[in-house]
């Protein structure tokens, strides 16, 4: 091999090098960038679960069940257990309204209320953590069951305010109920969501519409 040609060996063996070293610099900026992505995506793992789980600590939140009924027949006799689900803070100034939406009998008798009734409530000092306590809707409406007849279709709504330690803003939830006759007769209410509630231009159109 003369001069010439080992320049032009020595000079492809240098373009080689210096492309081999660019490829490396290439791949080790790529796993660097990577692992940079990976941690901070890491990072940022972590801190989206801490902030869901500190959420789930600090959460207010209530639930309410239907207990008792003490007359079978009126549905409105019956005794909800209101409980505080939070697993660490007491909340306070606690206020259970009734809202007795619709209720049709069978003697025909209907009732209405287009907005709960704020002097129909429960109010509740303060409730510690799990703790739990009995609402119910004063004098809803009188005569279910005797006058006025069985009940044949309502709605109701049990909407709760309260405050919570270690929260900084009030809180309002809503609790729908629609009722529910066993074989015996008696009335008894079951959870609905409110979009299951009827639209008051129905329950005005049911109540309108002539007798065949």
């Amino acid at each position: 091999m003369g001069r010439r040609e080992r320049r032009q060996v020595q000079r492809e063996q240098e373009k080689l090098k210096k492309w081999r070293e660019k490829e490396s610099l290439k791949v080790s900026l790529v796993h660097r960038l990577t692992a940079l992505v990976v941690k901070n995506l890491w990072s940022w793992v972590v801190a989206g679960l801490t902030l869901i789980g500190g959420y789930a600590i600090f959460r207010p939140h209530v639930s309410i069940e239907p207990q008792i009924a003490l007359n079978p027949v009126d549905p409105y006799t019956t005794q909800f257990s209101l409980k505080n689900e939070n697993a660490m803070f007491s909340i306070y100034n606690i206020n259970a309204v009734c809202w007795p939406r619709n209720m049709e009998s069978g003697n025909g008798f209907s009732v209405i209320s287009m907005a709960p009734l704020p002097n129909m409530h429960h109010e509740i000092p303060s409730l510690g953590s799990g703790a739990s306590s009995t609402v119910d809707c004063p004098s809803a409406i009188g005569g279910v069951g005797r006058w006025s007849g069985a009940v044949v279709n309502a709605e109701l709504e049990l909407v709760i305010s309260y405050k919570q330690s270690w929260w900084p803003f009030s809180q309002e939830e809503r609790y729908p109920f629609a009722s529910r006759r066993d074989i015996q007769g008696a009335v008894h209410w079951v959870h609905i969501t409110p979009h299951e509630e009827k639209s008051f231009a129905e329950i005005f159109k049911k109540i309108n519409k002539p007798e065949p």
